[in-house]
């Protein structure tokens, strides 16, 4: 993890703040905002460890220099949205989005969408050529989102476990 980079955005308002494993407190507010989620997720409502726990679950043969969390913060200083991501996984020129959440009272309004337009031309310019994700397969509207970003469907894995579920997660891939 890097707290040096970060990504340019266009969203008026907002700045994106590279994370390290000392900011996961940092993260809780957010974590609260989007319990909806999380209880989809992993079965419990977010707690401090939740947070914490995106800073130290990397993929097999990835370590801390491969993962890279993005705060999204408003003028406030308050953390609205986060992207963690690893790099070159599962393959060389592609990413993994491990988690992408934008805070429920700000859903709807094209945040999640510009975020996202601005990271992949972002990516590009790092010389990316694909990015993948994993969304539970019950989370319907998380499906819709991504398909509406051009992703289409790779695998279906699971079950796997995270927190009290275990869920069938669909692999999405796009190219950039």
């Amino acid at each position: 993890m890097d707290k040096s980079t970060r990504f340019p955005t266009s969203l008026s308002g907002y700045e994106i703040e590279g994370l390290i494993g000392i900011d996961a407190s940092r993260l809780v507010p957010l974590y609260q905002g989007c319990s909806d989620y999380v209880v989809l997720e992993r079965g419990e409502p977010p707690n401090a460890a939740t947070a914490k726990e995106e800073f130290e679950s990397f993929p097999p043969n990835r370590t801390e220099a491969d993962k890279f969390i993005f705060g999204v913060k408003a003028i406030d200083g308050e953390f609205v949205g986060l992207l963690a991501c690893d790099r070159n996984y599962p393959r060389v020129e592609c990413w993994w989005i491990a988690l992408f959440m934008i805070d429920k009272a700000l859903r709807g309004r094209g945040l999640g969408r510009t975020l996202c337009d601005d990271f992949f031309r972002w990516l590009k310019s790092q010389n990316v050529k694909w990015v993948e994700l994993g969304v539970i397969t019950e989370n319907e509207q998380a499906l819709r989102i991504w398909q509406r970003q051009g992703f289409k469907l790779v695998r279906t894995a699971g079950p796997v476990s995270i927190g009290a579920k275990r869920d069938m997660v669909q692999v999405l891939g796009r190219p950039l």
